[in-house]
């Protein structure tokens, strides 16, 4: 029997029945932004009466009869007696409702007739995970670090009357312990995620820098950092705070640098941080945060269990079985995967990437490439096995000293004598940069390798080690210590059958070709009729203020025809006319260069929602005689696709699909051993004459052609490469087309 593709959603048993509310009128008393105070006066009365609140324009909608006069409300409400609402002329009505009462029943569940098992505040979490055992909770050894389950849903009515319910669950490390409490254990936190558990908003950022400055030096927007928060009539939270206490900076998501009191912050944890700070916890939590399509469904059907039936909405409940594709109006397709070309104009599957290194690559970096060394003291030996071991490799073909079947010489054209090298303290970042600021004097360097403490190689925009050499435009490729040290025990005699190394060389060295202008492979054949893509994305610096970050070129290969930034930055996430203009004109400069005439048809992959004029677009297409299609993709999906035959559960595989005429749900990416479960990426298709199909298909192959390493992209190179030059948007330069991928 053939597998049924179906989608995480869950279908109600029966038709929504249409409900009795109590109905208001809203007259607001101040001036400003309407749908805000209309939300506004939505929640206040919400939570003063305790009742189900709902909004629509002037009309507030409630489960039961209002106080209607709360304190310090800048509204008023008007009774207008009960009535019952048409469900389908009242969706978003119902639809809040119902979520409504599926939150007032689970606050009600009880673990072993005691515990609440969930806590349903601004979001939904639980510390009881369900494992083998039954449910349990799960701290560090030291009760420091605790695992929860959070879960989102949402509810869709559809033209069928019923309700359709969207669940994603997901996992949640918390930390009892603030920056100060880790920095006192000697714990190194430079590069970590951090959030300020003082700020009501979520503010978070990227410890930069431990200062030698204390919190009762003089800052440029107080007397000191404790003043502040003591003008702030915040003095509470400081005044049994040392005054010797130092500074801690953090870059912040808007690109701007402050100081805190590392008190006030807690770090953000991801898999990877808990790995670091508590390696056991994280292997033993691995399974439970790891969950594959089978675990996720069985948690979602436990979620529904837990809704159970819901009296107040006559007796509403959910099916337990995930809903077809056809059910919701989809239908299922397969993508074929691409052949890519490389180097002998070799062709390569889908997963055979490494075979690049033995045929070459589609095209090299033009020049010799001269590389500055930056290494911390005493360290040279270890630098000294790592550029050996890139050297022999990439332009020798020699792995540990002896030729490689596997691997062709002349792959890179390094000129490995340093063309200068620097020494610095280890984890000192500030001798760190006083290091980079000699390397970066010396006119030629065409790339820095450079040796970072553990866990400061990974390319991001706040990472301090890589953020140097970005402001300067020259591209690095960071190795951490534990890397050059394998490099070295491999290096040494004996170790000679050792290959754990090889990984690390492949990825190295494609990171090295694609930030000096190399491309490794590209698509053979495009379907569609495509001259070049135009990948678009909007970065946020500022409350209220954007940047329409970038466009990324590529030509119908997938060859990266460059990328761009304007210069002058925005308000709202829309991008004017003024910069599309300057964009698009770009984009065709960059074609002519590379073809000699203007691009035919241009596909444009809009990160998020395409908000732009849609007549600029008609106007100035039509004038240079341009076809165009506008594909928004986005990457945070609720929904995930799931293989299903009687009650068989598995992983949908890599190129899987649903689709109708303007959206498609994509899967681009394989998991491995069953661990996790692939997340799809929507499509939708704003206009133009490209099928579903067609567009499917490109995103996938163009989701094939990242330059940095043999790991695959989730998101298509466009809009993938937009989000990277988005978040290292302080250091892309202005106003001109550029095609080395130092961001990445």
């Amino acid at each position: 029997m053939e597998k049924d593709l179906k989608m995480e959603v869950f279908a109600s048993v029966d038709t929504v029945k249409p409900v009795e509310f109590h109905v208001y009128e809203l007259h607001v008393q101040k001036i400003g932004n309407t749908y805000s105070i209309i939300r506004g006066a939505a929640w206040k009365l919400r939570n003063w009466n305790q009742a189900g609140v709902f909004e629509d324009g002037n009309k507030i909608y409630a489960t039961e009869k209002l106080q209607e006069k709360i304190p310090n409300a800048d509204f008023t409400v008007e009774y207008e007696g009960s009535r019952e609402l048409p469900v389908l002329e009242n969706r978003r009505i119902y639809q809040e409702l119902i979520k409504y009462w599926i939150t007032q029943k689970l606050s009600q569940i009880l673990i072993f007739g005691k515990y609440r098992k969930y806590s349903c505040k601004s979001n939904v979490t639980s510390k009881w995970i369900m494992t083998n055992q039954g449910f349990e909770t799960f701290s560090s050894g030291n009760r420091e670090i605790s695992l929860e389950r959070k879960y989102n849903f949402w509810v869709t009515i559809m033209d069928d009357e019923k309700a359709y319910l969207r669940i994603d669950t997901s996992s949640l490390f918390s930390s009892n312990q603030t920056v100060a409490d880790y920095l006192e254990k000697g714990l190194n936190l430079i590069g970590q995620e951090v959030k300020n558990d003082w700020a009501k908003n979520n503010q978070t950022g990227i410890l930069t820098e431990i200062c030698d400055l204390t919190v009762t030096d003089k800052l440029d927007f107080a007397d000191s950092l404790k003043a502040y928060y003591i003008q702030r009539n915040e003095a509470y939270r400081v005044e049994n705070i040392s005054d010797d206490t130092r500074m801690v900076k953090v870059a912040l998501q808007t690109g701007i640098e402050l100081p805190y009191y590392p008190q006030a912050l807690k770090p953000v944890l991801t898999r990877e941080t808990v790995s670091r700070m508590d390696a056991a916890f994280s292997m033993r939590t691995e399974s439970l945060v790891k969950r594959n399509m089978k675990t996720r469904v069985l948690l979602d059907q436990d979620f529904i269990q837990d809704i159970g039936t819901i009296e107040l909405l006559d007796g509403m409940k959910f099916e337990t079985d995930p809903c077809t594709v056809e059910k919701i109006g989809y239908k299922k397709g397969k993508v074929k995967e691409p052949l890519l070309v490389c180097g002998k104009d070799k062709a390569l599957k889908c997963g055979e990437e490494f075979k690049v290194f033995n045929y070459g690559f589609y095209r090299k970096t033009e020049k010799e490439i001269k590389i500055g060394y930056l290494y911390p003291r005493n360290s040279y030996d270890l630098m000294k096995a790592v550029v050996n071991g890139i050297y022999t490799f990439a332009k020798l073909g020699k792995y540990h000293g002896e030729k490689d079947l596997y691997t062709m010489a002349g792959l890179l054209d390094l000129d490995v004598k340093a063309m200068v090298r620097e020494e610095y303290e280890l984890g000192d970042i500030t001798d760190y940069k006083r290091a980079a600021n000699k390397l970066q004097k010396i006119e030629g360097i065409d790339l820095v390798i450079a040796l970072v403490p553990d866990g400061m190689e990974e390319d991001g925009p706040y990472n301090p080690f890589k953020t140097i050499w970005a402001k300067a435009n020259i591209p690095s490729q960071m190795i951490s210590m534990k890397t050059a040290k394998l490099f070295a025990e491999e290096a040494k005699e004996g170790n000679k059958a050792k290959n754990s190394s090889r990984y690390y060389l492949h990825n190295i060295i494609l990171g090295i070709l694609g930030k000096t202008g190399g491309i490794p492979w590209v698509v053979k054949d495009m379907p569609g009729n495509v001259d070049c893509f135009v990948g678009l994305d909007v970065a946020t610096i500022a409350k209220g203020i954007h940047y329409p970050a970038c466009s990324v070129v590529f030509d119908k290969y997938g060859r990266l025809l460059g990328f761009y930034k304007p210069a002058a930055p925005q308000q709202g996430e829309k991008i004017t006319t003024r910069i599309l203009q300057d964009i698009f004109d770009q984009v065709i400069f960059a074609y002519e260069d590379r073809f000699g005439e203007m691009p035919k048809n241009i596909v444009i992959h809009r990160d998020g929602f395409s908000n732009e004029d849609d007549e600029w677009y008609k106007n100035y297409f039509a004038a240079k005689g341009i076809m165009y299609n506008i594909i928004e993709v986005r990457k945070n999906i609720s929904s995930k696709l799931i293989f299903w035959q009687n009650g068989q559960i598995e992983n949908p595989p890599m190129g899987y699909c649903v689709y109708n005429a303007d959206k498609g749900y994509l899967v681009t990416t394989n998991m491995k051993n069953k661990k996790g479960s692939p997340n799809p990426i929507l499509l939708e298709k704003k206009c133009g004459n490209l099928s579903m199909a067609d567009i499917l298909t490109q995103v996938l192959y163009l989701s094939q052609l990242h330059v940095g390493s043999t790991q695959k992209m989730r998101l298509p190179i466009t809009t993938g490469y937009a989000d990277k030059i988005c978040k290292n948007r302080e250091f892309v330069p202005e106003g001109k087309m550029d095609d080395r991928l130092f961001f990445l």
